[in-house]
């Protein structure tokens, strides 16, 4: 007989129908019901998996020299292999298998892929992985993992499977399957073992492969560090420009940046503008580590986008000019890219000095 339950507690929303008894949300009417990372894992693809395990591995630590999926018909038994040296298959490597089943890897699954790895290096594909690893989103079944955890058992049951089943691979004549018990019986079989998902979920977490697949918002973004006092070259051009501005507006009493910077109403206007370059640049540092790909590109060019017509309008100075595009910049409704959740509007008016860094924007017409 099943166990008595405890009492449930009394909702404070009565239920409508069936067993739902909370109130629904907007993020419900949206989204719908969250599905975990391993759920969303179970729904892949096998080429998805493998590129999600590619993914996976480039972000370990210490960092492979390369890492590259080999997946398809002449991949000789090696989904995604990470190259240790710049000798590639020559040198020490690691061999990551995967496995997208419908149930846990039995000892048969593994013993195709040890036969496939050793016929690999007989044929001289390349030298033994240093280590092989079965990654399977629904893991391995209690007679492959005690196998693995025994690599003596795993050995031995390998040989005495290939003994009775010599047709184990496609095309597998008697001289290569010799040739492969032969490997088996000199190889270290505690190579071989299994990897936890868990613990890549754990090794991704916070990187921007975690945040494309599964979501769950940005890290904490670090407080962008103060402008140095004496300007970096990366500003020069920036700084030029802004020059130029005070220049313009404040004639002979400004000849260079150290007078602007000692000009009592310049030297604030432009403090506040190395803040504000400095800040987009930790945002930019922020984004290499955080989102995938160009994001942080994506996000300056909406910037851009939404300041050139202003800043292409007439505009009675330079000074006029850089506010009317500052202003314009932090008015922007800007809600597609995933950055906007921790950028700020001291962020974006950054983006309109590095565009002017980059000769994107000009804030003085002769300049």
């Amino acid at each position: 007989m099943a166990e008595a339950r405890p009492a449930a507690e009394e909702p404070e929303v009565a239920p409508t129908t069936g067993s739902r008894t909370r109130v629904m949300t907007v993020a419900d009417v949206l989204a719908g019901r969250r599905l975990t990372p391993r759920q969303i894992i179970f729904t892949y693809e096998p080429n998805q998996w493998e590129e999600f395990v590619e993914e996976w591995v480039a972000t370990l630590t210490p960092k492979y020299a390369k890492v590259e999926r080999m997946g398809g018909a002449n991949d000789h038994g090696v989904d995604v292999a990470a190259f240790v040296t710049s000798r590639g298959y020559e040198g020490e490597w690691d061999c990551f298998q995967c496995k997208h089943y419908s149930k846990p890897l039995a000892p048969r699954d593994a013993y195709i892929e040890i036969a496939k790895i050793l016929k690999g290096v007989i044929e001289r594909h390349y030298i033994l992985p240093r280590k092989y690893r079965f990654v399977a989103p629904r893991g391995c079944g209690t007679p492959l993992s005690n196998k693995l955890n025994h690599p003596g058992l795993l050995q031995a049951g390998f040989i005495t499977h290939l003994d009775q089943n010599a047709a184990l691979l496609p095309g597998l004549d008697p001289a290569m399957t010799a040739k492969i018990r032969a490997a088996a019986e000199t190889t270290d079989f505690s190579i071989f073992n299994t990897q936890d998902l868990k613990e890549v979920l754990s090794d991704l977490a916070g990187t921007p492969v975690y945040i494309r697949e599964f979501g769950g918002g940005l890290p904490p973004r670090p407080a962008a560090p103060p402008p140095p006092a004496d300007p970096h070259p990366s500003e020069t051009r920036y700084l030029e420009q802004l020059l130029d501005v005070h220049r313009e507006r404040y004639g002979d009493a400004i000849s260079s940046t150290a007078d602007a910077l000692q000009h009592p109403e310049a030297s604030r206007h432009i403090r506040r503008q190395r803040v504000a370059f400095y800040s987009a640049e930790a945002l930019r540092t922020f984004s290499r580590d955080s989102v995938p790909g160009e994001t942080f590109d994506s996000l300056q060019n909406e910037v851009y986008e939404g300041v050139i017509e202003i800043h292409d309008g007439n505009h009675e100075s330079g000074y006029d000019r850089l506010g009317a595009v500052l202003q314009a910049s932090m008015d922007l409704e800007i809600t597609s890219n995933a950055l906007i959740t921790v950028a700020t509007t001291v962020d974006r008016k950054g983006m309109c000095h590095q565009l002017a860094n980059d000769e994107k924007l000009r804030w003085c017409r002769r300049t």
